[in-house]
C-alpha cells in the first residue's frame, strides 16, 4: 500500500512540476514580447474612414507592443500624426522586472519625465490616446502627459490594452484629469488577443463614435 501511494504521489509530483513548466514557458513567452522597431512616428497620414476633422492626433504609451499594434491600427484607420510616447528612463525588459519598476511608480506616485514629442496640440482637435493598464491604472507615464499638456476643447478618444481588467476606470480618470476636454467612449482591447486582427473590433467601434 505504501509503495502505491509513493508512486501516486510521484506521478502526481510529475504531473505538477509538467504543468509548471508549461506556466513558466507561457510567462517567458510573454515577457520576451518587445516593440516593433519598424513602426514608427508618422505624419499626414490619409484617413481610410470618413472623419469629420484631419487634425488628428493618434499617441500612444507602450512597453511590451501590444497598446502599440492597436495604436497602429487605429492610425492606420483614422490618418492624421501618429506617436509615441517614450520616457527619458528606460524601463526593465524583463516583464517581471517591469511589472515591479510599475508597481513602485504607482506607490510613490512617481511622475516620470518624458522624451520630446515634438507636437503641437493646437495642430489637433481629435487626439486618440493610447495605454496599457498597469496595475488596474494607466501608466505614471500617462499622468505625465496629461500634467504636460491642455487639452481644452480637444476631444480624446482613449484606448488600452489589458489582462482581463477592461478600462479599470480609466476613461473617466482621463475626463477628470481633463475636465475643459470632451472625452468619448474608449476601446479596451485584450492584450493576448492582438496576436490576432482586430480591424471588425475596431472599426465597429469607430463607426458608433460621435465624431
Amino acid at each position: 500500500m505504501k509503495k502505491v501511494k509513493i508512486i501516486i504521489c510521484l506521478i502526481a509530483l510529475v504531473v505538477i512540476g509538467g504543468l509548471a513548466f508549461v506556466i513558466i514557458k507561457n510567462i517567458n513567452t510573454e515577457d520576451k514580447q518587445t516593440l516593433d522597431v519598424s513602426i514608427t512616428d508618422e505624419q499626414g497620414k490619409e484617413a481610410k474612414l470618413n472623419l469629420n476633422s484631419d487634425k488628428i492626433l493618434v499617441i500612444y504609451f507602450s512597453e511590451t507592443g501590444n497598446t502599440q499594434k492597436l495604436a497602429k491600427l487605429i492610425s492606420d484607420k483614422v490618418g492624421g500624426d501618429f506617436v509615441r510616447i517614450e520616457t527619458e528612463k528606460v524601463y526593465p525588459e524583463d516583464y517581471e522586472k517591469l511589472v515591479d519598476d510599475a508597481k513602485k511608480e504607482k506607490d510613490n506616485n512617481d511622475r516620470p519625465k518624458l522624451k520630446e514629442l515634438n507636437i503641437n496640440l493646437e495642430n489637433y482637435d481629435i487626439i486618440f490616446v493610447g495605454y496599457p493598464i498597469w496595475w488596474y491604472q494607466m501608466p505614471m507615464a500617462m499622468y505625465t502627459f496629461f500634467d504636460n499638456y491642455d487639452f481644452a476643447n480637444k476631444t480624446i478618444i482613449p484606448f488600452n490594452t489589458h489582462e482581463g481588467s477592461g478600462s479599470s476606470g480609466t476613461y473617466e480618470d482621463i475626463q477628470k484629469l481633463e475636465p475643459k476636454a470632451k472625452v468619448l467612449e474608449g476601446l479596451p482591447i485584450r492584450g493576448g488577443d492582438m496576436t490576432s486582427d482586430q480591424s471588425n473590433k475596431v472599426d465597429n467601434w469607430l463607426k458608433n463614435l460621435d465624431i
